[in-house]
């Protein structure tokens, strides 16, 4: 009978042929599934993608990249968000936009800190 460490389903079983003939099985862990954009659920690109004690080796950099809600948002969405929130900047910064109609993005704003309407609205 196998190891009982080894009868964890956790494990992924792998057929190998031995260079006698003979037929093995080895054991790894199963991968976790690959990240995904917390907004719009696509997968992300640039986020290392292994097993957790594997990943806890590598270095900042190789991890996730470098820029705002990195591993968190997809490009796309991350540029969607930033349009958002230079578009209620520029209502409440400029006078000659005030005029200017906007309907708030809740999808987005889970994204942006607590109170940041109330900041950029009461900045006169």
């Amino acid at each position: 009978m196998v190891e009982p460490r080894l009868r964890s389903r956790s494990l992924k079983r792998v057929q190998r042929r031995t260079p006698g003939g003979r037929t093995v099985t080895h054991y790894r862990r199963e991968k976790p599934n690959k990240h995904r954009c917390g907004r719009c659920g696509k997968i992300l690109n640039g986020v290392s993608n292994d097993i957790p004690s594997r990943i806890r080796k590598l270095s900042k950099s190789e991890k996730v990249p470098t820029r705002r809600y990195a591993g968190v948002l997809c490009a796309n969405c991350l540029e969607r968000l930033i349009r958002y929130e230079t578009r209620f900047e520029v209502k409440f910064r400029y006078p000659e936009f005030k005029d200017i109609e906007l309907r708030r993005d809740l999808t987005l704003e889970k994204f942006l800190p607590r109170g940041w309407w109330q900041d950029i609205s009461s900045e006169k």
